[in-house]
């Protein structure tokens, strides 16, 4: 089934609705953080879970240009 997109004419791009089953080993690892109190609910954990690989991503893009940028000066030389 394709995906549906929501766009809430107020939010824009600010709104995103998300409704999914987790199985395995996801599943025990919500449960385990639910339990320590790390996260509170399903949508807490989606919601530091997304914020995590954003910078997680943001992270990665910025090594790459660092590297990048490492080469094109060394060739410089």
């Amino acid at each position: 089934m394709p995906r549906k997109r929501t766009v809430n004419v107020d939010l824009g791009e600010d709104m995103v609705s998300v409704k999914c089953e987790v199985f395995g080993e996801p599943a025990r690892i919500f449960w385990e953080l639910k339990r320590r109190g790390i996260v509170r609910s399903a949508r807490d954990a989606f919601v530091q879970g997304i914020i995590c690989l954003h910078e997680k991503v943001i992270a990665r893009d910025l090594q790459l240009a660092q590297l990048k940028a490492s080469k094109r000066l060394e060739e410089e030389l």
